[in-house]
């Protein structure tokens, strides 16, 4: 089948052809023609091919209109540069655990590990929807866990080596019935689980300053991040591939400013992983250094700019002539 041409049939027999621009051999993205053409045709889009309606319009992606993505190179880290690596045994270092409760929704545990430089790795998850706090709890101690409805879940390979193990805090929240008529919270469910889970309180909110200390400490230069994933969070992979800032309209959007924040869908693991991070946020001295001229940091926060139609800032060291 030529490039750009997709076929198959729906879930109701229907034939459906999908025709993609990169059909077209002056318009393929990779040669010569087909790169001045997306520059051309991208320069109309706010925010360029990783714009929102560039994505859903000219990449047919049906959910990116929901708004920019917050990690719009997602797709090239995964496969590119040293933020997701393969799985390893964390020998030597300190490592924490982080969670977000859901039953409808998933509930998200990680594992994390640092070393004596500082480096974060997240090297394990459980993530799931409809999981008991009781076998979650085991779970999270390390047993293998065969649900009623036939799912299977292994335990946490690194039960009982956490320092320390967060928790939104709404799991304090006494808001679970219980068959005495009385209401018991769910962190005092998982303390009588047999074995027991002990958390401590994490914190809400905060997620664009999260998101800075990513892109601007954590992530500031892909090459050698300062936090890496293993493939053993497909997850959490994927939800920040997902992760988008809250849009208004562009009716709405010529009177007031765009909200400072996150969609809120898709973010289980997002959130346990921001609870983790607020424990160890970058020091007022390593942003600074983030932004340094020159440092990849500022030649990327430049191109945003342009992007944007904001000036450009200089780099210049001393008067010229």
């Amino acid at each position: 089948m030529m490039d750009g041409l997709k076929f198959r049939i729906s879930k109701g027999g229907i034939p459906v052809i999908r025709l993609h621009y990169s059909a077209d051999p002056n318009k393929r993205p990779g040669t010569p023609e087909g790169d001045r053409w997306i520059e051309l045709e991208a320069s109309g889009y706010p925010g360029g091919i990783q714009g929102p309606r560039w994505r859903k319009e000219m990449e047919i992606d049906y959910g990116a209109i929901g708004g920019m993505k917050v990690f719009p190179l997602m797709d090239q880290w995964i496969t590119q540069g040293r933020i997701i690596i393969p799985p390893f045994y964390p020998e030597g270092c300190k490592l924490y655990g982080s969670y977000d409760h859901g039953w409808r929704n998933p509930s998200a545990y990680y594992v994390h590990a640092i070393n004596y430089d500082g480096q974060i790795r997240t090297v394990w998850e459980f993530y799931s929807a409809k999981v008991t706090v009781g076998e979650i709890a085991r779970i999270i101690n390390g047993q293998d866990v065969v649900t009623g409805d036939g799912r299977r879940f292994l335990g946490n390979p690194f039960a009982g080596q956490e320092v320390f193990k967060v928790a939104d805090p709404q799991i304090w929240a006494e808001d679970q019935s219980m068959s005495d008529n009385t209401m018991k919270s769910v962190n005092h469910l998982f303390e009588t689980a047999d074995p027991p889970v002990y958390f401590e309180p994490g914190d809400r909110g905060a997620d664009t300053t999260v998101v800075e200390w990513i892109l601007g400490h954590f992530w500031a230069d892909p090459e050698n991040p300062k936090w890496q994933i293993t493939t053993d969070c497909p997850k959490l992979i994927w939800e920040l591939g997902k992760l988008r800032h809250k849009e208004f309209s562009a009716k709405v959007a010529l009177s007031r400013d765009q909200p400072e924040q996150l969609v809120d869908k898709d973010n289980h693991a997002w959130d346990s992983i921001k609870m983790f991070l607020k424990k160890f946020p970058p020091t007022p001295q390593e942003l600074k250094e983030a932004s340094k001229p020159a440092t990849f940091s500022w030649w990327r926060k430049q191109a945003i700019n342009a992007r944007e139609g904001i000036l450009p800032s200089t780099y210049r060291r001393e008067m010229a002539g």
